[in-house]
């Protein structure tokens, strides 16, 4: 389930290394302007601050802190659960989403759940059904 979330996690690591080594070879050669560096620096600080979003749910994943809710949920499946599709759970006023067809084969409804999600990005980590 967490795949999308350690592909983001990846991907924005690379970026800011990539862009962080592009701004000192910048540095280093004297060719930084203005421009360049203005818009590399807020290209460093959005990655950097993205990465350092999805570092932290991945330490908590790690050490096993993820948030725990339950209670009723309503669960819709959009687009029939098919693979690109997501499915939406509404739990205690709040709503988190999850891949389509992991409980594709359930009906729309109210059911008794337990969500363990990752406390900065509301990822699920797992989902326990009661009916």
């Amino acid at each position: 389930m967490l795949i999308a979330f350690y592909s983001t996690l990846i991907i924005f690591l690379i970026l800011f290394i990539v862009t962080l080594s592009y701004l000192v070879l910048l540095v280093k050669l004297k060719k930084a302007t203005g421009g360049n560096v203005i818009a590399l620096f807020f290209l460093l600080l959005l990655t950097g601050a993205v990465s350092g979003i999805y570092g932290f749910d991945f330490f908590k994943l790690q050490v096993g802190e993820v948030q725990i809710a339950q209670g009723n949920c309503f669960i819709e499946f959009n687009d029939n659960g098919r693979s690109i599709a997501t499915t939406t759970i509404e739990l205690n006023d709040k709503v988190y989403q999850i891949k389509g067809d992991t409980y594709n084969h359930l009906p729309d409804g109210t059911y008794q759940c337990n969500v363990h999600y990752l406390p900065a990005t509301k990822i699920i980590e797992s989902l326990h059904l009661e009916k």
